[in-house]
């Protein structure tokens, strides 16, 4: 068996890995998309509420990321998540929470949340979440905690 020069033999390796590449860019295209939605508003002086809709998983970090850098704009002291209209939430977004109480804690601010239900209560206190974000029980609640910070 004679050997294949050196140039066929890269002109091979070249034609694998763009069949590679194809199939990877194939895969990455195919990716499911964030299901979440996510509106920031204004509560007092030194807060801002992030209403969650929908998924918070690893496909929400972008959204998650992009929402609390509009939430944090000017004298923001303290973040509150509204979790009344979460339908799902996974490790990666347990893993999306610490990031962001990371990011929060940084920048000097804190992080509350309301409207989680009795399942994402108990998560919270099985991971200790909520020894770092502030639980509260209303809207109002968490708003006059964030205010009076």
């Amino acid at each position: 068996m004679e050997d294949e020069p050196l140039s066929g033999s890269l002109h091979s390796l070249r034609g694998e890995y763009e069949g590679i590449r194809e199939i990877y860019q194939t895969r990455r295209n195919e990716m499911p998309e964030a299901q979440v939605k996510m509106n920031v508003r204004g509560a007092g002086e030194k807060a801002s509420i992030i209403d969650v809709q929908g998924e918070l998983t690893a496909f929400a970090e972008g959204v998650l990321m992009d929402a609390y850098n509009q939430a944090s704009d000017g004298q923001v002291r303290a973040i509150i998540l509204n979790f009344e209209d979460l339908e799902y939430m996974n490790s990666s977004g347990i893993g999306l929470l610490v990031t962001l109480l990371i990011r929060i804690n940084r920048e000097k601010q804190q992080l509350l949340t309301y409207g989680l239900s009795d399942h994402y209560r108990s998560i919270f206190q099985i991971t200790r979440l909520d020894d770092a974000i502030a639980i509260h029980d209303s809207e109002e609640e968490a708003v006059r905690a964030a205010n009076s910070a």
